[in-house]
């Protein structure tokens, strides 16, 4: 009876799922509702997990709650987590009708919803386990899990059942979050990201020497042109490709699944900005070394900004790579000699000794 009370309980919510109005990818448009924006879905059929746990709870029989309990588990990764998982492979799957063309916004706007919709449910399933464990108010119930379970041993009975089912539900749902997120990586922001960086750099000369990037700025003083319109030209222009490809994404997903993606974004772009400095081996004055570091460098501001520091790591390359190639010549054989910083160096160095002379030599006549 439990089962099938549950399942028609999912597959009603499901039926009668409603999508959050008014979300557009165009960041000019506000957006009318608060985050997060989910489905009626996943309101709907954790209030019925609520409710069921809460009287299953109730009767102090641990024979109801290891019937009912594990029940709810097997269902909500079944069913729950198999709709969801159907509506991202058949129905809202992001994908341009041509490469290079960009999949329609409101099949767009449905996966994010759905990712949405399971780290939601993810959080529900965690506080609504923790409010029993704990014997809070939050979902209805007060009182201990002891209190309402005092035969020995079943208390752990009844609260390992309710870990288990947090635990497998979270571990589907997680799982299922990364494969969208990777998703929305590959299919919808990695097509775009080799273009910005190419725009960003583009017409952008870093072998220019000290006295050509003087006349440089001197002329652009003398056109009415800030000096700094022409120098920081990289920056802007990522700043402005960076808004136009993540903004739309990032206020649409919760902050979870957003820091996710920012993630799988860093890392990929820590690659791509790698490769561009090593293009320039052997082939940079110290003033062009200076100017790449300092674009590199900002880039990676702009990437990591709000976001979590730990993004960081994965520019450990390009950066340090930027490091060894402008560091002055008398601090060059204290940082080699120093080595990795298990041997008392101060730097965690992700490149090897053989890449850090390498790095060194980007600058003309350094090595």
């Amino acid at each position: 009876m439990t089962t099938f009370f549950f399942r028609r309980s999912v597959e009603k919510a499901f039926q009668l799922d409603e999508q959050p109005p008014g979300l557009t990818l165009d960041s000019k448009i506000p957006i009318a509702g608060n985050p997060p924006y989910i489905t009626s879905a996943v309101d709907d059929v954790m209030y019925v997990v609520n409710q069921m746990i809460e009287r299953c709870l109730a009767t102090s029989q641990t024979a109801v709650v290891t019937s009912v309990i594990p029940t709810i588990a097997r269902i909500l990764g079944s069913d729950f987590i198999g709709m969801i998982q159907r509506k991202m492979r058949d129905e809202s799957y992001p994908k341009g009708a041509v490469q290079g063309v960009p999949p329609p916004e409101h099949t767009t706007i449905a996966f994010l919803v759905l990712i949405n919709n399971l780290d939601m449910a993810k959080d529900y399933v965690l506080r609504i386990v923790d409010s029993r464990l704990t014997g809070t108010s939050e979902f209805g119930m007060v009182g201990s899990i002891a209190k309402s379970f005092p035969l020995n041993g079943d208390a752990a009975v009844v609260s390992n059942n309710l870990r288990s089912l947090a635990s497998s539900f979270t571990a589907k749902a997680s799982e299922l979050i990364r494969d969208g997120n990777f998703v929305v990586f590959q299919n919808i922001i990695k097509p775009r990201l080799r273009p910005m960086i190419a725009e960003a750099f583009r017409e952008v000369d870093y072998q220019m020497t000290q006295e050509e990037v003087e006349e440089m700025m001197a002329t652009a003083e003398i056109e009415g042109r800030h000096q700094d319109s022409s120098d920081n030209i990289v920056q802007e222009r990522f700043r402005h490709g960076w808004q136009f490809v993540t903004k739309p994404l990032a206020r649409l997903l919760t902050e979870r699944s957003w820091e996710q993606l920012l993630s799988l974004v860093a890392s990929y772009l820590g690659e791509v900005l790698e490769k561009r400095i090593w293009s320039y081996y052997g082939r940079l004055e110290e003033v062009g070394g200076a100017r790449l570091e300092r674009d590199i460098l900002a880039i990676v501001g702009l990437v990591v900004k709000g976001g979590d520091y730990n993004l960081r790591e994965a520019f450990a390359r390009p950066t340090q790579i930027c490091l060894v190639m402008n560091t002055e010549a008398e601090e060059w054989d204290d940082m080699m000699n120093a080595g990795e910083a298990d041997k008392g160096g101060q730097i965690k160095w992700q490149l090897d000794t053989e890449e850090r002379l390498r790095a060194r030599g980007i600058i003309y006549g350094k090595v």
